[in-house]
């Protein structure tokens, strides 16, 4: 590849693969495929979709970043960093006044705590259990018959909230059901869930003694009720952010392969 300004990065998650095309540190390109079936084909797909919408084709690409759970399935050349790396790179670039982060991913939570310079002090990842992670949003969404787009205007009209533990994604869904069975309106469990997510959240973040200013990432951060029950729970303010919540950690992998083409 020729090494000119455009950088590319490519986020290959456990539930989506998000590309991004950058030009002179502004974002020209951007997409969000889902991952059905190879992985290999959603991987080219969203390249292909950022590709377009930045009107430049991957010969003009100068670096290429890849990261993410599915990283080594990336079929063309590219700088592998690790999602950690990446989001705290991403993150920075977008917010650097921020100091920790949490991404809220597919199947993943994880903490990062940065420095002044962006660069990664501590985090912590949970990864054992699907709960509060995008895979729970869509059990829970299918166990109440709804569309998951549905479960935020649900949870933010509700007059009180079910109780629901979430610690695990299994018996988060069980709560669910029998929540359902009790006769419990739908809008209560939609809050519940939202509570629960962001009672994992705040746990997490309270282990690795957080400061503000404080980002929340990932595809989970789209149901809006998640972030205003992390922020009653741990009482800070989480800041607006200013992209996709999706966008970043991709952001940071082509970040970092450019700035490895300078060294």
């Amino acid at each position: 590849m020729k090494n000119m300004q455009a950088s590319l990065g490519c986020d290959a998650g456990a539930m989506s693969t998000k590309t991004v095309v950058l030009m002179d540190g502004t974002v020209i390109g951007f997409d969000i495929t889902r991952n059905e079936g190879r992985l290999v084909q959603a991987i080219e797909d969203s390249t292909s979709r950022a590709l377009e919408m930045a009107k430049v084709t991957i010969e003009e690409i100068g670096n290429v970043g890849g990261t993410g759970w599915g990283e080594r399935y990336i079929p063309f050349p590219h700088l592998s960093t690790s999602a950690i790396s990446a989001l705290a790179r991403g993150v920075n670039w977008a917010h650097p006044g921020v100091r920790t982060v949490i991404d809220l991913g597919g199947l993943s939570t994880t903490v990062v705590v940065l420095n002044e310079d962006g660069r990664v002090l501590e985090y912590r990842t949970n990864d054992r259990c699907a709960a509060g992670t995008g895979f729970f949003i869509e059990q829970a969404a299918q166990a109440l018959e709804l569309g998951v787009e549905e479960l935020c205007p649900l949870a933010q009209a509700a007059p009180e909230r079910a109780r629901i533990s979430a610690q695990c994604a299994v018996f988060g869904e069980s709560e669910i059901v029998s929540h359902l069975n009790e006769g419990e309106a739908v809008s209560s469990i939609s809050s519940g869930i939202a509570y629960a997510i962001a009672s994992g959240a705040a746990t997490m973040l309270n282990r690795v003694g957080f400061e503000p200013d404080l980002l929340v990432t990932g595809g989970v951060v789209k149901n809006s009720s998640v972030v205003k029950a992390l922020e009653e729970i741990v009482g800070v303010k989480v800041e607006e952010i200013r992209f996709d919540p999706q966008e970043l950690t991709a952001v940071g992998a082509a970040l970092l392969a450019r700035e490895k083409s300078l060294e």
